[in-house]
């Protein structure tokens, strides 16, 4: 096996992980990835996204790391979730922020000593109203992250007054984007100071 396809690449997260909404069934992670293959060669790529889970439920699923992150290999994990935490029930979050950062603080310790991390944000949703969460919590982790000196890639700055943006987001559940949405993701990290292979 030559240099190149001893990186391994883990994206760990959530639907924006997984890509829901995008019509290439590629999400932001794979664009990155096919961008990496096309400039730098083949990476061992798992993307362990899933769908409408919280930040609780993918600090749970840390194991998953295991049998891909090999010891001695290159190993590279990005870290995305949190936009359904925020979801209201009963007018509150259905995860609390502290638990939210809890969760967080619980997978940079678990794995910092074994990856290079990166974190990327949580990305504006439609409704304004939501979107005072998602700002909020996305704050909390851009904090915990640079306590932690963990690169954190903050997209809902970016994205919350992009038109087109917010256009994408119309046309569909008004929280996952569609390709255009997945594109500008891709852009932002991929062009990020950040970014691995920028």
């Amino acid at each position: 096996m030559d240099k190149e396809t001893e990186i391994n690449i883990c994206a760990l997260g959530d639907g924006f992980v997984k890509g829901v909404g995008d019509s290439k069934n590629l999400g932001w992670t794979g664009r990155l990835i096919a961008d990496v293959t096309q400039e730098h060669g083949l990476v061992n790529y798992y993307n362990l996204g899933i769908p409408k889970e919280t930040s609780l439920d993918v600090a749970k699923r840390v194991k998953e790391l295991v049998p891909r992150m090999k010891k001695g290999a290159d190993n590279r994990l990005i870290l995305s979730f949190g936009v359904e935490d925020t979801l209201q029930v009963d007018h509150k979050s259905i995860v609390s922020n502290q638990d939210s950062v809890n969760a967080l603080e619980h997978l940079i310790a678990q794995t910092r000593r074994h990856v290079k991390l990166i974190m990327v944000g949580l990305p504006p949703v439609y409704d304004p109203q939501r979107n005072t969460k998602v700002r909020r919590l996305n704050g909390l982790y851009r904090d915990l992250c640079s306590k932690n000196h963990v690169a954190f890639i903050d997209l809902f700055h970016a994205l919350t007054d992009n038109v087109e943006y917010k256009r994408d987001l119309a046309t569909g559940d008004k929280i996952h984007p569609h390709d255009v949405g997945y594109d500008k993701i891709f852009d932002l990290v991929s062009n990020d100071r950040s970014w691995w292979f920028g």
